[in-house]
């Protein structure tokens, strides 16, 4: 399905520059990235771009991890086995970096 720029995650996404698309990427779920990468092949196809974007994408720690607040994925991790916290804090620090989960997960290792 052919994404519109006013459906994109991203403000102004034509107006941007590839390195400050890129920049902000890190911030998208796996979805959104998705997004992204299909209205890029489509339109500019900028490498920069689309080389973040598969740098990025990456299984989820579970389905629906992306969407979900920080104080979830909080009660989450107090129960999680090792692999999973430590799942979870690699995938958050290279995606959204949310403090709440970082600190869980901190307290569960």
């Amino acid at each position: 399905m052919p994404y519109r720029e006013d459906t994109l995650p991203l403000q102004n996404y034509d107006r941007q520059n590839a390195g400050a698309i890129a920049a902000k990427l890190s911030a998208l779920t796996q979805r959104e990235l998705r997004q992204v990468r299909e209205y890029e092949l489509a339109r500019e196809n900028r490498q920069v771009v689309l080389d973040r974007i598969a740098e990025l994408t990456s299984d989820e720690p579970w389905e629906g991890y992306d969407e979900q607040d920080g104080a979830t994925i909080a009660e989450v991790i107090a129960s999680a086995d090792p692999d999973t916290v430590r799942f979870v804090v690699d995938y958050e620090r290279e995606h959204r970096s949310r403090a709440q989960v970082i600190r869980a997960a901190a307290r569960a290792q």
